[in-house]
C-alpha cells in the first residue's frame, strides 16, 4: 500500500509517547512492505530538520514543512471567537497544508492516515480529493482537557472546561467524518463512540513496540533505585510526577530509607524531599531505564498509552503503576506489574518487590508476554492494514 502519513509532530527524536507511537507504526509498515510518506512540521528553532531526515532515511519518504505552532495569544483569540478548540488552531499550518495538496497531486495513495486530531484538519486536502482518511487517536483530547480543569484557580477550571466541550465536539466531527477511526486502547474506543454514536466506524488497534530491549548500564543511587520519568509540558504527567513526589515518595522512604527515587525530564527543581534526584532527560532512553531499577507509573488519567510502561517491560524492568495505568494497558496486577492505588499500596508494592526477587522476574516475564501478545509490532501492522483495506472499500458517505 501507499500510505500518506500526516503528523502533528515528527516521529524523531522519540522523546516522548505520542512520537515513539509514531516511530514504531513507520517501522513497522515498511518491514511489512508499506510505502509511507511522512508529512510533519519542523519548528527550526528547536529542531534540525536535515538531522530528522536523515534518522528517518531508509523508514519512510519525508516531506518537514517548515513551521512552527500558532501563538498561545494569538490562537486564544481566534478560539474565543470561534467554536474551534484552541489545540486545533495551534496545529492548524497553512505549510503542512500546501504540502498535503502538493505531494497528493504528486502521487498515488490508497489511503491517508492522520495521526492523533490536531493532524485531521491538515488531512483535508485529501478528503476533498476523494481519498480515504484513517483517523488514529493516541488519546481522547477532550478526556485530557477535562482533567486539565482540576486547576484550583477558577479563571483556569472555566477555561478547560469550556476548551474540553468544544473539544467533545470537534472530535465527534472527526470520528464521524473518517473513514475509520483507530483507537489505541477499548477504554479510548468507548469513549469515541460515546461521543460521535453508535454508528461510528472505530477499531482498536493497540500501540506497536518491540518485545525485547537491552536496559541501561549506567548505576543509579538506591536500593532499590526507583525511576519516573516527568514531563514538563505534559500536564497529566506534571501533575502524576508531583503528586507522587508529594505524596506516595514520602511515605515509600519511611519504610525503605535505603530507597532513592530518579525523576528523569526534570533537571531542576525546587523541591527538596528526601531521597529523591534531579535528571535532565536522557541522551538515551535506556539510560533512564537502567538494569535492577523499579519504574514508577503513577499517571491518573484516563486516557491513552503509558508508553514508558511498555519500554520499561521491553528493558525488563519491573513496574508498579496505578489502576489507570494497568487499565490502559489491560495489566493485572501482579502478572504484569503491580497495581497501587495510593501511598500506602506504593509504599506495600516497593517493600514486596524489594525482599522478593522472584516477584520482580515474574513481573518481567509477564510485561514481556503482554508486549508479544498485544504490541508485537507484525501484530499490530496486520490490524492497521485491515482498518486501512476497510477504509479503502467505505463508500463514500463524507458531507
Amino acid at each position: 500500500m501507499r500510505i500518506l502519513l500526516v503528523a502533528t509532530k515528527t516521529p524523531w527524536p522519540p522523546i516522548d509517547g505520542g512520537r515513539l507511537v509514531l516511530l514504531n507504526t513507520i517501522d513497522g509498515l515498511r518491514d511489512a512492505g508499506h510505502r509511507v510518506t511522512l508529512i510533519a512540521p519542523v519548528d527550526g528553532r528547536f529542531l534540525d530538520g536535515e538531522l530528522v531526515r536523515r534518522n528517518l532515511e531508509g523508514r519512510c519518504e519525508v516531506h518537514l514543512p517548515p513551521a512552527a505552532t500558532r501563538g498561545a495569544i494569538r490562537s486564544l483569540v481566534q478560539a474565543e471567537v470561534s467554536r474551534t478548540p484552541v489545540t486545533i488552531i495551534r496545529h492548524s499550518l497553512e505549510p503542512v497544508h500546501r504540502t498535503v495538496e502538493r505531494v497528493i497531486a504528486d502521487g498515488q495513495f490508497d489511503v491517508i492516515h492522520a495521526e492523533q486530531q490536531q493532524a485531521f484538519a491538515g488531512s483535508q486536502p485529501a478528503r476533498r480529493a476523494g481519498l480515504p482518511v484513517v483517523l488514529r487517536a493516541q488519546n481522547v483530547e477532550s478526556a485530557l482537557w477535562t482533567f486539565a480543569s482540576r486547576y484550583r484557580s477558577a479563571f483556569l477550571k472555566a477555561f478547560f472546561r469550556r476548551e474540553a466541550g468544544k473539544l467533545a465536539a470537534w472530535e465527534s466531527e472527526c470520528v464521524r467524518h473518517a473513514d475509520a477511526t483507530i483507537a489505541l486502547t477499548q477504554f479510548d474506543a468507548d469513549a469515541l463512540r460515546n461521543l460521535a454514536g453508535p454508528e461510528a466506524r472505530i477499531e482498536t488497534v493497540e500501540a506497536p513496540f518491540v518485545g525485547r530491549l537491552e536496559a541501561g548500564q549506567i548505576s543509579l543511587e538506591g536500593d532499590p533505585a526507583v525511576v519516573i520519568l516527568a514531563s514538563r509540558k505534559w500536564l497529566p504527567n506534571r501533575d502524576a510526577v508531583w503528586r507522587f513526589v508529594g505524596e506516595a515518595w514520602p511515605r515509600v522512604h519511611q519504610v525503605l530509607p535505603s530507597a532513592r527515587l530518579h525523576v528523569f525530564g526534570i533537571s531542576k527543581s525546587v523541591d527538596r524531599s528526601p531521597g529523591v534526584s534531579w535528571h535532565p532527560a536522557p541522551d538515551k532512553s535506556a539510560d533512564a531505564f537502567p538494569s535492577g531499577a523499579v519504574v514508577a507509573i503513577p499517571s491518573r488519567h484516563p486516557t491513552g498509552v503509558p508508553m514508558k510502561c511498555l519500554e520499561a517491560w521491553a528493558r525488563g524492568l519491573p513496574v508498579v503503576g496505578s489502576p489507570e495505568a494497568a487499565e490502559q494497558l489491560e495489566a493485572d496486577d501482579g502478572r504484569e506489574m503491580l497495581v497501587a492505588s495510593g501511598s500506602e499500596h506504593f509504599a506495600r508494592a516497593m517493600v514486596m518487590l524489594h525482599e522478593n526477587p522472584g516477584l520482580k522476574d515474574r513481573l518481567v516475564d509477564g510485561g514481556r508476554e503482554a508486549l508479544k501478545q498485544r504490541h508485537d509490532p507484525a501484530k499490530v501492522v496486520a490490524k492497521l492494514e485491515d482498518v486501512y483495506r476497510e477504509a479503502i472499500g467505505v463508500p463514500e458517505t463524507r458531507t
